[in-house]
């Protein structure tokens, strides 16, 4: 292991069991190697053994997991076969986790100062003065406003943005060799993703920190990372140059999956990835070939090894570098032109509050806009500009203070208990957390047939088991689910559930509240085209609420851009991409991730807006996948 090298691993395999012949394999015969002051980014569908991967490699094991195979060596000393009291002196000094959830690793009856002196009590022997001294510049460098109080406050009390920088200030209190970022910036809105992500940057060059970060938004890890593998049934696929890996992908997998990426320049349709990856290691075949255009009988016939196709470029694809690669050919858009009519909703200087009287905050400051029948309208902002908080308001779950909605013409009650039956059935919400919403004592036939029951009593049961198959079919679930429960489906089936659920009465205007945040971009590109089509195909007006200003490009006509509850800017979505009007409109624009092997990592957006006939590089040659196989 060379000097530039933290962590080395080797052959690392993980499954789940209690004993050897029962282990299920989940990871096979993975090799990396963190450098320091180098990030390398993991990416992968879920279920792909990113998170598994990480996990073991720093000693980790809950549960069943189980390592039967593998090295990982943190200098001379291999950190899947020493005692757990020694892993527990690593942890937390040498090597550092970082998880998904930023208040996941905080603990919320304690402040901010006492968790952050414990490691370096328990590792470093600092205390007292230079414990808090220590503190105060760990939270200055992550850029914490106000440290000396910050440190005296609790962790409900801070932002995501802000939870995830004490979280990287702790992380870094005893200057760790191994940094293990697991989706590090997941549910964060685009500005503040972008600040964590410079940060990142920042402090891993600065401290020659070696770093792994987990990711499924390979955008974002082409900023942040030096090198990039992508993983897909326990195993790495291919694994390269950030730069040369999103221009110039060479597996299928990798290919499909940046044709899945939301596209802010608007030049390329979304493309998902049929089927769905294998719970597990696949044995004698590669384990893409069910949803592979590009199979041929040999691929069937043994699984791979990964092998160099160029000087730090690897592949695992019997076919790399030697097959056609698919003809840009623009797949047609499913938004629908929306034509001169009455609104048919219409929002007019609503005002929203929490709190109780004299002692409210206002979160919607005035609010006015409208949507046509058929035409989508974004909602976008940063967390806590009152985007959610709008949109419970029109669907009658949010109490509002003053105004007025109207729908078709008719004023909304402010309860949604005290609508009409049609306006109920008429205005439908589909939330973020497919769990939150899906009753887990009913299968998918119940779920999805309770609408009618509700709004259409006069269906008999027969008629109403057809409208629900059809539905299900509509968004691509298969029969054999009518009769499972929400445990057993995957977090894609689930939202797939609940948008069924929500048209199978043919609503008119349909609420979505950041129903593809927590989806893996495969996923959320099946989602987002779902959507587009079923609105298209049922003339169905959408307000979607979104952090993701790649996603609105993909399935808004209009978007309205919020900030502290306050209008800034509203109009078609090409003019605010393109010329936005506002300069906070153009900070969310200019932070989102959007990789150019020409350009500087992070680049501003107003540098990176195409014209007509240029191209978006790094991208061109990845959309469209539907070709026929191979012979």
């Amino acid at each position: 292991m060379t000097t530039s090298v933290a962590l080395e691993v080797r052959g690392l395999s993980v499954g789940y069991g209690q004993r050897n012949s029962d282990i299920k394999a989940v990871v096979n015969d993975v090799d990396f190697v963190l450098e320091r002051g180098k990030i390398l980014g993991m990416a992968g569908e879920s279920g792909c053994g990113k998170s598994t991967t990480a996990l073991a490699a720093i000693g980790y094991r809950p549960g069943a997991m189980q390592v039967p195979a593998g090295k990982s060596k943190l200098g001379d000393i291999n950190l899947l076969n020493i005692p757990l009291p020694q892993l527990r002196r690593i942890w937390g000094s040498k090597v550092v986790y970082v998880p998904q959830a930023s208040s996941n690793g905080l603990t919320p009856a304690l402040t901010i100062g006492r968790q952050m002196a414990e490691p370096m009590e328990i590792h470093l022997g600092l205390k007292g003065r230079a414990n808090r001294d220590r503190q105060v510049e760990l939270l200055q460098e992550v850029g914490v406003p106000n440290p000396e109080a910050a440190l005296r406050r609790y962790p409900h009390q801070f932002s995501g943005g802000q939870q995830q920088r004490i979280n990287l200030a702790i992380a870094l209190s005893c200057n760790p060799e191994v940094l293990i970022l697991d989706e590090p910036t997941t549910g964060l809105d685009v500005t503040t993703q972008a600040r964590i992500v410079k940060l990142l940057k920042r402090v891993i060059e600065e401290h020659q920190t070696a770093a792994l970060f987990v990711s499924h938004d390979l955008p974002l890890l082409a900023e942040v990372s030096d090198r990039i593998a992508i993983m897909y049934a326990g195993q790495i696929v291919e694994s390269a140059p950030a730069r040369e890996l999103m221009s110039s992908p060479e597996h299928p997998y990798t290919r499909a999956l940046l044709a899945a990426v939301p596209d802010p320049t608007g030049t390329r349709a979304l493309s998902g990835i049929p089927g769905v990856p294998p719970p597990g290691v696949v044995e004698g075949a590669c384990p893409f070939v069910p949803r592979c255009p590009f199979s041929i009988k040999s691929c069937s016939e043994s699984n791979p090894n990964l092998l160099p196709l160029r000087p730090s470029h690897n592949v695992r694809c019997v076919r790399a570098g030697n097959y056609e690669r698919p003809s840009i050919s623009d797949r047609p858009s499913v938004l629908g032109v929306i034509e001169e009519s009455a609104p048919l909703l219409s929002v007019d200087d609503v005002w929203c509050e929490y709190g109780s009287r004299g002692r409210s905050t206002p979160v919607v400051n005035g609010v006015t806009f409208s949507v046509a029948p058929g035409e989508t309208l974004a909602l976008v902002g940063e967390s806590g500009s009152g985007k959610s908080t709008l949109l419970r308001a029109i669907a009658g779950l949010h109490p509002r203070s003053r105004g007025e909605i109207q729908f078709d013409g008719a004023p909304l009650a402010p309860e949604v208990g005290k609508r009409s039956r049609s306006m109920r059935r008429d205005v439908q919400i589909v939330f973020q957390n497919p769990d939150m919403s899906l009753n887990p004592r009913h299968d998918v036939m119940g779920l999805v047939s309770r609408p009618l029951q509700l709004f259409q009593p006069e269906l008999s049961k027969a008629d109403r088991e057809d409208r629900v198959r059809k539905i299900l079919a509509d968004v691509n679930l298969p029969e054999t689910v009518v009769h499972r429960y929400a445990s057993e489906l995957s977090g894609g089936q689930k939202q797939r559930v609940a948008i069924a659920r929500a048209f199978v009465t043919n609503p008119r205007l349909i609420l979505a509240d950041e129903i593809t945040s927590a989806l893996d971009v495969s996923v959320q590109a099946a989602i987002l085209d779902l959507l587009s089509k079923l609105s298209a195909e049922h003339g169905t007006s959408v307000v979607f609420v979104t952090h993701d200003l790649a996603v609105v490009r993909a399935v808004a006509h209009r978007a309205l851009v919020l900030q502290k509850g306050v209008v800034r800017e509203i109009g078609p979505v090409a003019q605010l991409f393109e010329s936005p009007a506002d300069d906070y409109t153009r900070e969310l624009v200019d932070a989102i991730p959007m990789y150019s092997p020409t350009a500087s990592p992070i680049a501003p957006a107003s540098s990176r807006r195409p014209t007509e006939s240029t191209p978006v590089p790094g991208f061109q040659d990845v959309r469209d996948l539907r070709v026929e196989r191979g012979a």
